[in-house]
């Protein structure tokens, strides 16, 4: 493994602009800062995975990380591997892994958290940002980072919401006001359903899916019977007048 300190990545791919999509006829990057994000976050030796590829692994290569890439294009690959050699970055470190990401994250990361630095940016569509998101940070190191781009995406933006709602996970910075970066502070809870504890869901339940009318009949008979389960934990006596009175 090589790290070639007296080189700028970020600076060198921002003037090249690099093209490694479509057999090198277009380029979806990372924004500058992203970029530099990515350089700031990861050390030497760092085992790490991104979903997608481009200028990004790039950065990955040459801050010496032990690198997954996983996108379902092998030119890019190439591509990649091309243009670190010609600017002097070693790829040697650097695992490309061919498929889509829900058939290839399944197979390569198990429950152990081997993942110091985790980058998020493959497809776009719904659910796959969020299928990404579930193995990436299954996968994550506690104190590990995870970086996921594009949150304005509608089909992203739930796994930011789940983060920046649970104690487990801190919000570092935005960057672009596009890419946002967590660290993991603790393991998750090892309930098999914990839907209820978790504060994404503490809107529960949400009848949004349903007509003005009904929302607000359906609403109005879920607090009622919240307020009759409330009583009848605190007073027992009630909540057999109120099984008496059903039984009726």
């Amino acid at each position: 493994m090589t790290v070639n300190s007296e080189l700028d990545v970020v600076r060198q791919v921002l003037a090249d602009k690099p093209a490694f999509h479509l057999s090198g006829a277009a380029h979806w990057d990372a924004l500058p800062g992203t970029l530099a994000a990515v350089r700031s976050l990861v050390r030497p030796g760092d085992v790490t995975l991104e979903v997608g590829a481009g200028v990004s692994t790039v950065i990955f290569a040459a801050c010496g990380a032990r690198h997954t890439a996983v996108s379902p294009d092998p030119d890019e690959h190439k591509l990649i591997s091309e243009y670190c050699e010609s600017i002097g970055v070693d790829d040697s470190q650097i695992t490309f892994l061919t498929g889509f990401s829900d058939d290839v994250l399944p197979k390569h990361l198990s429950r152990e958290r081997t993942l110091d630095v985790g980058m998020v940016d493959g497809g776009h569509s719904f659910p796959t940002p969020i299928i990404d998101w579930y193995y990436v940070a299954r996968a994550l190191k506690v104190g590990g980072r995870l970086l996921i781009d594009d949150v304005p995406i509608p089909a992203t933006i739930p796994a930011f919401r789940h983060m920046s709602l649970d104690s487990r996970w801190r919000l570092d910075e935005i960057f672009d006001n596009r890419a946002a970066t967590f660290t993991l502070l603790s393991e998750p809870w090892l309930a098999d359903d914990d839907w209820v504890d978790q504060p994404y869901n503490r809107n529960y339940p949400d009848y949004s899916f349903a007509s003005m009318t009904d929302r607000m009949r359906l609403t109005t008979e879920h607090r009622v019977h919240s307020v009759k389960s409330a009583l009848g934990r605190r007073y027992p006596a009630l909540r057999e007048f109120y099984k008496s009175r059903k039984a009726r």
